[in-house]
């Protein structure tokens, strides 16, 4: 095999791929990729997969989507785009990892961009050496040393040929180019990159600035009847929720978490009840949920648009304080969970003044209104608050949905602010 070329999958040997394989987990123990779960996954299973196939074809991104991050066979890979999101990772992964110095005698392992097809090259090694060896003893030198011999009328054509061919290109040169080709490498990876996130979803953007410059995201999860904001003799009343945390507001907080695992951030599960304000002084945070969520109730009380539950516990109410009070959405809470027709909720984004992070508020006055929340913010239904969402840091909307047997319809904005 020829060095500084694509090797040909056909001509891979036993020893080929076993050099292969060893090179791919070499590069799978740098630090570049300790902190990701995919990366490894990914690298591994393109690599055999493409050894195995002979290099012809090539993976479709969504058998790669159902294959290794377990989606189903009829996702849209549209809008999620975990496989192109992962493979541009890769790529500027290997370019940063194949820059650094102690590299450049391993095989080349590469993704070209737009492809899932990886190509592996043999190191300089072997051409450094050749480019190393005394004049004399390079099979060039033998050549033009016999031609020189000869008259100019009895070399033949082919010892010409051989007499005028260059010189072999010095290995500073060869570095030289080794370091463009990487640069060149970063450089697509990077602009590829780019074009992604200007091809990014709204909701996608969206989540992705949750998630961005944060080691972790809370999702503070309400605790029925046990929040502090209740007295004890309410806890028995029929309510709108079940005594415990309800399974509405738990598939709630799973489909949060998908969001945030899409971009790669880590998320922690916390009780509103346990966490504390220091705690979330230090991360960005998603509240679910309003009345029985002591920091909705807290960390909300300044926005434009707020909860509110009356003296008796009867109803709940939403708020428009720039009315004064006079516009208003109510809910009657004291009747069973599944009879309410009519529900309403807050989704909310914001830098909250007092924990200096940022926020992102899901939440009903009762359990429908927070279902209908976290639909707005984790499915399609986005596309109601895309151009609020885009044009402002801030935003705070209230929604309306009607409601059967306890579960919530689509939602519809009512009133919205923006700063």
């Amino acid at each position: 095999m020829a060095s500084d070329l694509t090797v040909e999958l056909k001509e891979i040997d036993v020893k080929d791929r076993h050099d292969i394989h060893r090179q791919v987990e070499r590069i799978l123990q740098h630090p570049l990729f300790h902190q990701s779960k995919r990366l490894p996954v990914f690298l591994r299973y393109i690599v055999d997969t493409t050894l195995s196939q002979g290099g012809q074809g090539g993976t479709k991104e969504r058998t790669l989507g159902v294959e290794i991050f377990g989606r189903k066979p009829d996702y849209d890979n549209n809008s999620d785009p975990i496989v192109r999101v992962t493979a541009t990772e890769l790529r500027k992964k290997l370019a940063q990892y194949y820059y650094e110095d102690g590299h450049s005698d391993e095989i080349r392992i590469e993704l070209p961009p737009g492809s899932y097809l990886p190509r592996f090259r043999r190191s300089l090694a072997e051409d450094i050496a050749a480019a190393d060896q005394p004049e004399a003893l390079k099979p060039e030198a033998f050549q033009t040393v016999a031609a020189a011999n000869e008259t100019p009328n009895d070399v033949p054509e082919r010892k010409r040929h051989v007499q005028t061919a260059p010189t072999r290109i010095t290995r500073p040169l060869r570095i030289i180019a080794g370091v463009l080709c990487l640069l060149l490498i970063a450089v697509t990876a990077l602009f590829t990159q780019r074009i992604w996130r200007t091809s990014r979803s709204p909701l996608d953007r969206f989540w992705g600035e949750v998630a961005r410059g944060s080691n972790r995201v809370l999702i503070v999860m309400p605790v029925i009847g046990s929040d502090n904001i209740k007295t004890s003799n309410t806890l028995a009343r029929s309510g709108s929720v079940s005594p415990n945390l309800s399974l509405e507001d738990t598939n709630i907080a799973a489909r949060i978490a998908t969001q945030l695992e899409r971009h790669e951030a880590h998320y922690q599960l916390v009780s509103s009840s346990e966490v504390s304000f220091e705690e979330l002084r230090t991360a960005p945070s998603v509240l679910v949920g309003a009345l029985d969520n002591i920091w909705t109730m807290r960390l909300t009380r300044n926005l434009p648009f707020v909860f509110e539950e009356a003296s008796d516990h009867r109803t709940g109410r939403i708020i428009d304080t720039s009315s004064g009070g006079k516009t208003s959405w109510t809910v009657d809470i004291d009747m069973p969970h599944t009879r309410i027709a009519h529900d309403y909720g807050i989704v909310a984004r914001y830098t909250n003044r007092v924990t200096g992070q940022p926020l992102v508020v899901v939440a009903g006055i009762s359990s429908q209104g927070t279902q209908a929340a976290g639909e707005l913010l984790t499915s399609s239904e986005f596309e109601f608050v895309r151009s609020i969402a885009e044009n402002a840091s801030n935003f705070e909307v209230v929604i309306e949905t009607e409601a059967i047997d306890g579960h919530a319809g689509r939602p519809q904005i009512v009133a919205s602010k923006s700063w």
